[in-house]
């Protein structure tokens, strides 16, 4: 078919439009994030239907229209999580803040097969019922984080500069990483950290995938986490993501 191409996409979000049809923010590996319009899927008997389902991926035959949606022709499931999420609540909850964040954070067509690899990981490992899900979403945020430019000081006060004993410290997303007990009180916002806390921080921030995957990580450690990567991208994002407010709903 002229005008077209074929891509491996990941759904990250849907929204309804006109009587039949549905607009696609999709991540694809060699496009990049694209928009798609799936025209007729909500019509009882699409064929097309399933792979506009949230988190799907498909190998996918995009034509290039008019405007500045591709549309969708045809649409064969790769491997995936989508199925294993539909009846996870929390896990789905989880997937959909990675995919919130993949959205924020890539701008239309930008090529970046490291960041498909990330997601597709991501989203396999919160669906994963042999995996801790939440970990595995603060495991993807920081990676995010570091993708954006945003590495943490982790090993010097991030105000002053002195360096960090084996104590409890603060994290101050503001201030961008741990902040000395004398300069703890400029950020009433920072984040206290025991010094397990601190430990996965800088475990996280190295990148060794074998060590991350050997953490277990109690209930109190992952809630300090996930607020700090929370207050992380709401400072670099200058915007809060809606998909962690779901989740924190749930108990997640």
């Amino acid at each position: 078919m002229p005008g077209s191409f074929t891509d491996v996409g990941i759904v990250l979000r849907r929204v309804d439009y006109g009587e039949a049809d549905r607009v696609l923010t999709v991540l694809t590996r060699e496009h990049g994030k694209v928009g798609v319009i799936a025209r007729g899927v909500r019509r009882t008997g699409s064929r097309l239907a399933a792979r506009t389902d949230l988190f799907e991926c498909s190998r996918m035959q995009l034509v290039i229209g008019r405007g500045e949606l591709l549309v969708l022709a045809q649409a064969q499931r790769a491997p995936g999580p989508a199925p294993r999420l539909v009846q996870e609540p929390r896990r789905a909850a989880c997937a959909a803040v990675v995919a919130e964040l993949t959205d924020r954070v890539l701008e239309e067509r930008q090529r970046d097969e490291e960041i498909f690899d990330l997601v597709e990981d991501a989203l396999e490992s919160v669906a994963d019922p042999a995996r801790d899900a939440r970990a595995a979403l603060v495991r993807f945020a920081r990676q995010m984080i570091g993708r954006l430019g945003y590495a943490p000081q982790l090993h010097r006060c991030a105000a002053c500069g002195g360096p960090l004993p084996e104590l409890p410290a603060a994290f101050s997303a503001a201030a961008g990483g741990l902040l000395c007990p004398g300069c703890r009180p400029a950020d009433p916002r920072a984040v206290d950290c025991p010094v397990r806390v601190i430990k996965v921080l800088r475990v996280a921030a190295e990148g060794d995938d074998a060590t991350w995957e050997r953490l277990r990580l109690d209930p109190a450690t992952l809630s300090i986490l996930e607020t700090i990567v929370e207050r992380e991208l709401e400072q670099h994002l200058d915007r809060r993501l809606r998909s962690w407010e779901v989740l924190r709903a749930l108990g997640g």
